[in-house]
């Protein structure tokens, strides 16, 4: 097998972790506590520190850069976006809107990234990028729309409002400014273990760091590991493996093929929920082609 197959096997394996994680968020998105955010969390920094040893064998990167701190603060700025934010604001939204809706919502994470890139990394927007962000933005359009016509969720049953979309949305631009973060930090330390490893641990900080403050954090860091139940623990445990495996993924492929791979999750996830599963009920044509259009706009950007 070529590093490139390799690469492709292990952007395959992150889709399916990340869908069978989506799924187990919204069987135990009933439950109490943080909905299982802060274990999650706490196990993609506990893997990231057993990999770090291993793979790694404990290099910070200081010796090999010259500005190892601003790297620091980029990876850390990192794990507050994508950990804290990011992962709050996806759990969410799944509970919300379903696997296969809060799926088709993810995708604007490029549509953001694109933006992103440009106006801090001066990064320029090619043609395709802008014709995949349009079609990222009429899929976003199509569920939009579709909410107003009073369409139930497919998890919970509730009627989903327009503004129920915000948390995915919010979710999709932590995502993006994550990755800008990374990228920076990748930059000056070539330690991508270790940069994942920094930016888990800061997001766990940041719960704590809130739990000084307000009673519900307390709670939630108190009552982690009793608040749980199996999909809750199967959820963190996936959510952390794909994380871990697109990194991987990364590493031996290029970005724009782990990134077209990685886009099957949303079908992936639909079909785990509806079918495998059963934790929501099969969402309607126009969810499906959001769903379709949003991909075919995530392939576009990452091949301009």
């Amino acid at each position: 097998m070529s590093e490139s197959q390799l690469g492709q096997f292990l952007a395959l394996l992150s889709a399916f972790s990340f869908a069978f994680g989506s799924v187990f968020i919204a069987k135990g998105a009933k439950d109490r506590g943080d909905k299982g955010v802060l274990f999650s969390v706490f196990v993609t920094m506990v893997f990231s520190f057993l990999l770090w040893i291993i793979l790694e064998r404990g290099d910070t990167g200081r010796t090999t850069s010259d500005n190892w701190e601003a790297g620091m603060i980029w990876f850390v700025l990192a794990g507050i976006f994508a950990m804290a934010f990011g992962r709050t604001l996806l759990y969410t939204s799944i509970q919300y809107l379903g696997v296969t809706r809060a799926g088709s919502v993810k995708r604007l994470t490029p549509f953001f990234s694109v933006l992103c890139a440009a106006i801090f990394l001066s990064e320029p927007i090619t043609g395709i990028d802008t014709i995949g962000m349009l079609i990222i933005a009429i899929a976003f359009g199509l569920l939009i729309y579709k909410s107003f016509s009073g369409v139930e969720s497919a998890h919970s049953g509730e009627k989903i409002s327009p503004i129920n979309y915000a948390w995915g949305v919010g979710s999709a631009l932590a995502y993006a400014l994550a990755y800008i973060a990374r990228k920076n930090g990748l930059m000056e330390i070539n330690a991508p273990v270790f940069g994942t490893m920094i930016s888990a641990a800061s997001g766990f900080a940041c719960f704590g760091i809130a739990a000084i403050f307000t009673q519900t954090y307390r709670d939630n860091l108190r009552y982690m590991f009793s608040n749980l139940n199996r999909w809750l623990l199967f959820s963190g445990i996936f959510v952390s493996v794909g994380q871990i495996l697109q990194f991987a993924a990364l590493y031996y492929e290029k970005v724009s093929t782990v990134v077209m791979i990685n886009s099957l999750e949303v079908f992936m996830a639909s079909f785990l929920s509806v079918v495998v599963f059963r934790a929501e009920r099969r969402p309607d044509l126009i969810t499906y082609i959001a769903a379709l259009l949003a991909t075919i706009g995530v392939i576009a950007v990452a091949v301009g």
